[in-house]
């Protein structure tokens, strides 16, 4: 299965709030700065409490010049040093100081010329580390805006583009890198107007002799990952390459040419707060004096220390700005209802780097060991997989854990867990139909979520039927009462029948997604107008129970339950709808435009189909199989070249069995045959250099 390019993730208008906005000023009443700065090397702090400090001064020294000083990003009294927690059980030591109006005084700049090792040295007092420059022959200046409704490095590039080109020529140095990059998403177009005009001014600028080159990208998330953005710029050439944001660019452009160290940054307040801003603040700013500052926050809301993909959540009081920090966005939690694993396998379609999510989710939950083959630590933590999922699967939180290698104990999944749950349920309360265990606001990444969850998917396929439907009405308007109490039969029967079946079995009630009425619905199109109510009932209980649940429920099935009930009570009996071909291709068309179903697999499926008989276009049968069971979240393979040869092979075997006499029943006995060889269809995602 190939790697993804990335996905359009940017929905909302947020980036507008603050897109045109310029940079203002913030300065807080105290800081409090980290001595680790980017969350590896602790630095040894050089002040004492009570101690007076300027601006720019430095407050903490590292032991290695490949690492960066810290510098106190405001002048006033040095009021403690101590720990606090950065995450569970990690503590750094701060440095805390109360901001002196009346004293206040900046640390004098030092002299550098523009010697690689000067440069280099410069870079250590600074507060850039040195192996953010490594020897390198490419230099690529990250530009992209990576994380959506982040717009402090956009707004940095319109304001300060002199000091980024610079600020490249000076990295390029430090590096001896040979070409320079600076890469900016497309839809930027003003960004990358002003930058190449800059570029033409200053690309001499010291002797350089570079090339020095704007590249506009598409805007693909997560094309801004460094990993992306070496991919995109160095395909599958073998060049070393150094990737640097433009913010460190410009620090770097302050330090060697004003004598400024890093003490501030620019970040994007946005979400809902009263005031969006694009804000400079002195790192070590509490991020709650942030909010405030732009009007607080509701009550219910929550702070993301980053974007909305890769950010986690903060506490406000307790956290403050650091060098990484890029933005601060205010969300309301998004209620997710959390479902077993279908295995629709679109976490592997997004993944950039190829990965299987659903897999290493799997082994962790089960508290196994990892395999190498899945290449866990490659993952970027993107949070893609986690996004698209429509099962609500904290796919990105349990990889991050695996990269951790932490692993999950045996012991915290109860009797009454189903094998793809994870939420751990007390004894004390495993009745699953008692609880609301299910849906609860997320607090890990991704804090937004794309529309598809399994009920909206059952949702869309149901409203493709209606035409179908109506259609089956008018044709036979005599026998309209039957034709009613067939479907009210069919929609009735086959939810109860997943209930009854999941309370017995002591199982989380899944009734509201939907699957078993679509079941239902489906399967009494393809029964005869005369089928008595027995067995539109029989046969949809038969295919929930025999097709689904006795699997383990949705996306664990053998065959497809409508293709168990259809087999079992009806197979070679021509369906109610099969001379309504035109309203079955409707259904088609709807699947497909609403984006539920790619439309690649059913016209290959088709395709194949009237190369061995024109005949095959006219029937209802073979349309509604190309719409609903060629593309289907109960059985279908997870990988893209499963996909393929399922919806081929399909096709060949229909023909087969057509032309052995099998007559109507020939593409459900094809496609029930392909659904028992998907486990053989689940191909390895395979490394590409």
């Amino acid at each position: 299965m190939g790697r993804s390019r990335g996905i359009n993730v940017y929905e909302e208008a947020w980036e507008q709030l603050t897109r045109e906005k310029a940079f203002e000023g913030f300065v807080p009443e105290r800081v409090c700065i980290s001595l680790s700065q980017n969350g590896e090397t602790i630095c040894r702090p050089t002040v004492l409490p009570g101690e007076y400090v300027s601006q720019g001064q430095v407050i903490g020294e590292a032991d290695s010049e490949e690492d960066a000083c810290v510098h106190a990003s405001i002048a006033g009294y040095v009021e403690e040093i101590t720990d606090y927690q950065r995450a569970p059980g990690v503590f750094e030591p701060y440095v805390k100081i109360r901001r002196e109006r009346e004293k206040a005084g900046e640390w004098h700049p030092f002299a550098v010329d523009f010697g690689r090792k000067a440069i280099a040295r410069a870079m250590y007092r600074i507060g850039l580390p040195k192996k953010r420059l490594p020897k390198s022959e490419i230099l690529i200046v990250n530009g992209f805006a990576n994380e959506p409704y982040i717009t402090s490095g956009y707004r940095l590039m319109m304001e300060s583009p002199g000091k980024i080109v610079i600020g490249a020529i000076l990295g390029a140095m430090a590096a001896e890198a040979e070409v320079i990059y600076i890469c900016i998403n497309e839809d930027a177009f003003d960004a990358v107007a002003r930058m190449k005009r800059t570029v033409q001014k200053y690309e001499k600028n010291m002797g350089n002799r570079r090339p020095l080159w704007v590249i506009s990208m598409k805007r693909r998330y997560p094309n801004g990952n460094e990993k992306m953005i070496c991919r995109e710029v160095l395909g599958r050439g073998k060049k070393k390459a150094a990737v640097v944001s433009v913010a460190e660019m410009a620090a770097l452009y302050d330090g060697v040419y004003d004598g400024e160290p890093w003490t501030r940054v620019g970040i994007t307040v946005s979400g809902e707060v009263s005031v969006p801003k694009n804000l400079w603040v002195p790192i070590g700013t509490n991020v709650q004096d942030i909010i405030n500052y732009c009007g607080g926050k509701p009550d219910e809301a929550v702070i993301v220390h980053g974007g909305p993909l890769g950010g986690r959540t903060v506490d406000g009081p307790n956290t403050w700005v650091t060098r990484e920090t890029c933005g601060l966005l205010v969300l309301r939690p998004a209620r997710t209802f959390v479902s077993p694993c279908i295995h629709c396998g679109l976490c592997r379609e997004v993944c950039p780097l190829g990965l299987m999510p659903d897999k290493i989710e799997e082994k962790y939950i089960s508290g196994g060991e990892i395999p190498e083959k899945l290449r866990v630590s490659e993952c970027i933590k993107c949070g893609l997989c986690s996004y698209v999922c429509p099962s609500g699967r904290r796919l990105t939180e349990y990889i991050g854990q695996v990269q951790k290698g932490r692993i999950r104990a045996k012991s915290a999944r109860t009797e009454g867990d189903s094998p793809g749950d994870y939420i751990d349920i007390p004894e004390d309360k495993k009745i699953f139909r008692h609880l609301k265990p299910l849906e609860r606001p997320s607090q890990s990444p991704p804090h937004i979520h794309r529309r598809g969850t399994i009920y909206d998917m059952m949702k869309q396929s149901i409203f493709g039927l209606l035409p179908l439907i109506g259609a089956v009405f008018y044709k036979h308007p005599g026998q309209s009462v039957h034709l009613a109490g067939m479907f009210f039969v069919g929609i009735l029967c086959a939810p109860l029948a997943e209930y009854f079946w999941q309370v017995f079995r002591n199982e989380y009630v899944s009734v509201r997604d939907g699957s078993a009425v679509f079941t239902g619905l489906l399967l009494t199109l393809l029964f005869p107008l005369n089928t008595p109510f027995w067995k539109v009932a029989l046969a949809s209980v038969t295919a929930v129970i025999l097709g689904k649940q006795i699997f383990g429920g949705i996306g664990r099935s053998l065959i497809h339950p409508v293709l168990v009930g259809k087999m079992l009570f009806s197979p070679f009996e021509l369906p109610m709808i099969e001379s309504l071909w035109p309203f079955a291709v409707l259904s088609l068309l709807w699947m497909c435009l609403r984006r539920m179903c790619p439309a690649v697999y059913p016209l290959v499926f088709l395709a194949v189909l009237s190369i061995g008989n024109s005949g095959n276009l006219l029937s209802a049968s073979v349309w509604l199989t190309a719409a609903y069971l060629i593309w289907s979240y109960e059985t279908m393979p997870p990988s893209r070249a499963g996909r393929w040869i399922f919806a081929l092979l399909s096709a060949l075997l229909t023909l087969l069995f057509q032309s052995a006499g099998f007559g109507a029943g020939s593409v459900f006995f094809a496609v029930a045959c392909m659904d028992m060889a998907v486990p053989f269809l689940e191909f390895p995602t395979v490394k590409r250099v």
